[in-house]
């Protein structure tokens, strides 16, 4: 029985929809901004375009030197938020440690704003408003278990990591749609015990191969949205994949699994802004 969860299999809909617009002349754009040129950055500029070009989707690069001071850095900011053939922007992360993110997160358009960055989406999740765009890689787990059919109300789901990316607007998501919710993190005691009493494990520490078969309940649905670069040069994820293949219902492999629909869905967040305009 095959147990992996594809992610190619649960953007086959976004996917079939978003190739069939016809836009014209003026095309969605999502604008990356990115500072310095780390090798994993580079990687995804690569894949954003491969994936987005066939969709009609264009994407459009600004690299910033690593050294720029903070003034320059919003001044770059400021002039693809204000620049009205973007429909979406999407800052890549980490930054450097001596910038700050303050003033971007204040200003970026709300519209543009496709990964749910900045501060005025971000309070939207928390004060349980329809408006405005969800974190990608969230909304990508809410669609692989809309895909398994899972009935969330009333499940025990476990997010193992409280990042303000994935595990925070998560949790809340979750609660919403009728889950109880526990969160851990890599220095919970007992964290094992904990994970065994979920339905629904969700991993986002950045710790490869984390969660072993003893974590694992049997029928446990397991979504893994590690992404971990092991010395060999491999991807990894924060599940011992091969481990606790044997007991799961069902998981999402790395790579092919969460990441995949988190770019769809990011693709989808680009058109959709560009609709509404």
């Amino acid at each position: 029985m095959n147990k992996d969860i594809l992610g190619q299999d649960v953007v086959a809909k976004i996917k079939n929809e978003l190739k069939t617009k016809d836009y014209g002349e003026l095309k969605p754009k999502l604008a990356v901004l990115r500072v310095g040129s780390r090798s994993s950055d580079l990687a995804y500029e690569a894949s954003l375009k491969r994936i987005f070009n066939p969709l009609n989707i264009n994407v459009e690069v600004t690299a910033l030197p690593k050294e720029i001071n903070q003034a320059d850095f919003d001044q770059a900011f400021n002039k693809i938020n204000q620049d009205s053939t973007n429909s979406g922007i999407l800052l890549l992360s980490p930054i450097p440690q001596h910038l700050n993110l303050k003033h971007a997160m204040e200003t970026i358009d709300p519209k543009k704003d496709v990964d749910c960055f900045g501060s005025e989406n971000t309070l939207r999740i928390y004060v349980d408003q329809e408006k405005g765009f969800l974190p990608c890689t969230a909304e990508a787990v809410l669609k692989i278990l809309s895909y398994q059919n899972v009935d969330l109300r009333g499940k025990d789901v476990v997010i193992v990591g409280f990042g303000f990316v994935i595990g925070r607007p998560l949790s809340l998501l979750l609660v919403e749609a009728g889950c109880t919710v526990t969160v851990c993190h890599v220095d919970t005691v007992d964290l094992a015990e904990k994970c065994r009493r979920a339905e629904i494990i969700v991993s986002a520490t950045g710790v490869p191969h984390l969660i072993k078969q003893d974590f694992i309940s049997n029928d446990t649905i397991v979504v893994d949205v590690g992404i971990n670069v092991g010395v060999d040069g491999e991807i990894y994820g924060d599940v011992d994949y091969d481990d606790v293949y044997k007991k799961v219902k069902s998981i999402t492999p790395v790579p092919g699994g969460v990441g995949t629909v988190t770019t769809y869905v990011l693709a989808e967040h680009v058109v959709n802004s560009f609709e509404g305009r």
